[in-house]
C-alpha cells in the first residue's frame, strides 16, 4: 500500500496517508517516506484516549488518493462510523481514490471456513460487496515458509511473540489454506468486476434460527458469488412462533452478505421451501442435514429433503452436514 502511494506521488498525484498502522516496525515506518500523513483523531473512551483516522480531516484535505490501512478495523465508540470500511465508503463517495489493505480471514463470506481451518475466532469482517466494488485488487502473495522466515527475523511481530504466533495461527497448513482461499476470492471478484461470469444461477438457502445457520448462509453466499447469481435466505417458522432475536441476527448476516432475506410462517416447511424455490427460479437449494428419523411411522414418511428433491427436479439440492450445534430451533 505504501509503495503504491509513493509511486503515485512520483507520478504527480496528490497522495496522503489517512491512516497506517506501523506497530513500531522500522521498515514500515521507513516506507512512509515523504508521504503527507493526516494527524489522527483522538477519541476519549472510558478514561482512555484512542486514536482513529480523522475522516473529516481527510475529506477536507480532499487528496486524489488516500491510503487507509486495515479495512476491517472496528472504530472506537464516538467515531462517525462503526467500521473503517464505512469511512472508506465516504471517501470514495467524495471522489477520493482509496488504496487499502485487508487480510483474507476478514472477508465475511469465508469467515466460517477460516475459523474451521485455524481454530481461531474472527471478530472483524468486511462485507463481500466492498471487495466486489474495488476497481483493482492486488493479491500480496508470499509462500508460507517465506512468511514464517520473516516472522522469525522479527519483521512482523516482536521477538517475544514470534514463537506463539508460529505455533498457532501461522502454522504452514493454515497459511497454505488461507493462500488458496485468497486466490479464489481474488479470481471471483475480478470475474465479477470484468463481467466474464457465465449465465447467472440463483441460490436459495433454507435456514432455521439455529446458530449453525450462519454456516449455511455463508455457503450459499459463496456459491451465488461463484455462479454470478443472487442468494435468497429463507426462514420458515411455525404459524404460532414470532420472530425472535435469532431471526434478527440471521437477517443481519444475510443482508451483510448481500443476500435477500424472507420469513414465511407455515406448518409445511418442505412445501414453503419448494414454493419459494419455484418463485425465485433458484437453480440451487441449500439445506442443512435433517435430523435422523425416529419412530416407525416416520421411517415410511418422506423427509423434508426427499420432498424437496422430488418436487424440484430442475434444481440442484445441496445438503450440508450438521456442525454439531443443537441449540433450540426457536429460542
Amino acid at each position: 500500500m505504501l509503495r503504491e502511494g509513493r509511486e503515485r506521488q512520483l507520478k504527480g498525484e496528490d497522495v496522503v496517508v489517512g491512516l497506517v498502522e506501523t506497530y513500531g516496525r522500522p521498515r514500515t515506518i521507513e516506507a512512509i517516506g515523504e508521504l503527507d500523513v493526516v494527524p489522527r483523531e483522538k477519541i476519549e473512551y472510558r478514561g482512555t484516549v484512542l486514536e482513529e483516522m480523522d475522516l473529516e480531516a481527510v475529506l477536507v484535505r480532499h487528496p486524489q488518493v488516500a491510503l487507509v490501512d486495515e479495512l476491517a478495523h472496528t472504530n472506537a465508540p464516538g467515531a462517525r462510523h462503526e467500521k473503517r470500511w464505512q469511512d472508506v465508503d465516504d471517501l470514495r463517495d467524495a471522489g477520493i481514490d482509496v488504496v487499502t489493505t485487508v487480510n483474507v480471514q476478514h472477508v465475511e463470506s469465508v469467515k466460517d471456513v477460516v475459523e474451521r481451518i485455524t481454530g481461531i475466532i474472527v471478530r472483524e469482517t468486511v462485507p463481500d460487496r466492498v471487495l466486489d466494488g474495488a476497481d483493482e485488487i492486488q493479491f500480496v502473495d508470499i509462500a508460507p515458509e517465506a512468511l514464517r522466515k520473516r516472522m522469525r527475523h522479527g519483521n512482523i511481530y516482536p521477538i517475544d511473540r514470534v514463537d506463539t504466533a508460529l505455533t498457532n495461527f501461522f502454522r504452514p497448513g493454515n497459511l497454505a489454506a488461507l493462500r488458496e482461499i485468497a486466490l479464489r476470492l481474488v479470481a471471483q471478484s475480478m470475474a465479477i468486476s470484468s463481467g466474464v461470469l457465465p449465465s447467472p444461477e440463483d441460490v436459495l438457502v433454507s435456514v432455521s434460527s439455529r446458530a449453525s445457520s450462519a454456516g449455511l448462509i455463508r455457503r450459499g453466499a459463496r456459491m451465488a458469488r461463484r455462479l454470478g447469481g443472487q442468494c435468497v435466505v429463507l426462514t420458515v417458522l411455525p404459524p404460532s412462533v414470532a420472530r425472535g432475536p435469532h431471526v434478527a441476527e440471521t437477517e443481519a448476516l444475510a443482508r451483510k452478505l448481500g443476500c435477500q432475506f424472507h420469513v414465511v410462517h407455515s406448518d409445511d416447511k418442505a412445501g414453503a421451501i419448494i414454493e419459494a424455490a419455484l418463485h425465485y427460479g433458484a437453480e440451487h437449494v441449500v439445506l442443512g442435514e435433517p435430523a435422523h428419523k425416529d419412530g416407525f411411522r416416520e421411517l415410511f414418511t418422506p423427509s423434508l429433503v426427499e420432498r424437496v428433491i422430488d418436487n424440484l427436479p430442475d434444481s440442484d439440492i445441496h445438503v450440508i452436514a450438521r456442525v454439531g450445534l443443537d441449540e433450540p430451533a426457536y429460542a
